[in-house]
C-alpha cells in the first residue's frame, strides 16, 4: 500500500493571490469581493436519506463557478494516497470494498458530524503548511471554501479539501497497519481496517483523528447501532454499501435489494413522476453493476408497476 504524501507529487505552491486568480481565471478582485461576504452566497436545502436529514449549502451559480474552478485547477492535481478511495478520480466505493474482501474481521471508524468538525483553522493550516501555499493565497482560499467557519456539505470543493485535511494521518496509520498485516483505506472520514484481528487499531485511528480535533463515534445514538463496527466473517460485512465476505467480488446486500424493491412497491398508483422513476432507475443501474441478476427481476417488477 503506498503511503505517499501530496507533497510527493502535488503541483507548485501557489504563493501570491494573484497567482491564484491566473491559476484559476478569475479576476482577483471578484475573489476578494465573493470572499469578503460569501455567506450570502449560499442556499440551505435539506435532504432525507433514509432516516436521516442531511443539511446541505448549495452555492449560487457565481460562487459555484468560482468552487468548480479550484477544484479544477488546485485541488483535483493533486495526487493521494492509493489508501484513500473516496472523492478521488478512478476510484469509487467499489473500489475501497474490495480491498477488504475475504477480511476474517473487519473495523469499521468514522469521524463524529466530520464536516461540522472541520473548522477554517484546519482548512487554513493545510493550504497554508501541508501545501505551503502562501498565507494570503490560504486565507483567501479558506474563507472561499468554507461556510460560517466549517466546511460545509454541497460544495465541489468540500470532499477534496476534507481528503487533504486527512492525508497527515494516512502515512501514519498505513505503516502501522502495514507492520501488523492489516489491510486500510479511507473512504472521506470512513476508515476501514481488515484482517486477522485488526481491533488493536482502533485507538490508533482515534488518536490520529484527535490531532485533527475529530472524535470518532464510539456509540451508537439512542435505539440506533454503533458507527464502531467491529464484523467477523460469520456476520455481514459491509463497507461502502457493499458486502465483502465473498473472495472474488464485492456485491450488493440482500437488505439493500430489498429495500429498492420496497421502493418499486411504494410508487403511487395513480402515475408515477419523472423525479421518483428516475431516483429508482438509478438505483437499479447501481445494482445492475454488482448484482445483474436481481437488477434485472427489479426492472421487470418496475415495468410491472408502471403498467398498473
Amino acid at each position: 500500500m503506498s503511503t505517499a504524501h501530496p507533497e510527493e507529487s502535488r503541483p507548485k505552491p501557489i504563493l501570491s493571490t494573484r497567482d491564484l486568480a491566473s491559476r484559476i481565471g478569475i479576476p482577483l478582485d471578484k475573489l476578494r469581493r465573493i470572499a469578503s461576504d460569501v455567506e450570502r452566497y449560499y442556499t440551505e436545502r435539506s435532504i432525507k436519506k433514509g432516516d436521516k436529514v442531511r443539511r446541505l449549502w448549495i452555492p449560487n451559480p457565481e460562487l459555484m463557478d468560482v468552487l468548480r474552478r479550484i477544484q479544477r485547477k488546485v485541488l483535483s492535481p493533486i495526487v493521494l494516497p492509493e489508501s484513500v478511495h473516496g472523492a478521488v478520480r478512478g476510484r469509487s466505493p467499489k473500489s475501497n470494498a474490495e480491498i477488504h474482501l475475504s477480511s476474517r474481521c473487519i473495523v469499521k471508524v468514522d469521524a463524529r458530524k466530520f464536516f461540522d468538525k472541520v473548522r477554517h483553522g484546519a482548512v487554513y493550516r493545510m493550504f497554508r503548511h501541508d501545501l505551503g501555499f502562501g498565507c494570503d493565497v490560504a486565507r483567501l482560499l479558506t474563507r472561499l471554501t468554507t461556510r460560517d467557519a466549517r466546511l460545509p456539505q454541497g460544495t465541489p470543493t468540500s470532499p477534496s479539501i476534507a481528503n487533504l485535511v486527512l492525508v497527515p494521518i494516512d502515512g501514519t496509520l498505513a505503516k502501522k497497519a502495514s507492520a501488523a498485516g492489516i489491510q486500510c483505506t479511507r473512504f472521506v472520514d470512513d476508515v476501514t481496517l481488515s484482517g486477522d484481528d485488526p481491533r488493536h487499531l482502533i485507538n490508533e485511528v482515534a488518536k490520529l483523528l484527535s490531532t485533527r480535533r475529530l472524535p470518532i463515534h464510539r456509540r451508537g445514538a439512542m435505539g440506533k447501532p454503533s458507527k464502531l463496527q467491529i464484523l467477523p466473517r460469520t456476520f455481514p460485512q459491509e463497507v461502502t454499501g457493499l458486502l465483502v465476505n465473498g473472495s472474488s467480488r464485492a456485491t450488493l446486500s440482500k437488505a439493500r435489494r430489498d429495500k429498492i424493491r420496497a421502493a418499486i412497491h411504494q410508487l403511487p398508483d395513480d402515475g408515477v413522476t419523472k423525479k421518483e422513476l428516475r431516483k429508482i432507475n438509478g438505483r437499479i443501474a447501481h445494482a445492475k453493476r454488482f448484482n445483474s441478476g436481481s437488477a434485472a427481476r427489479l426492472e421487470r417488477q418496475l415495468k410491472s408497476r408502471q403498467k398498473t
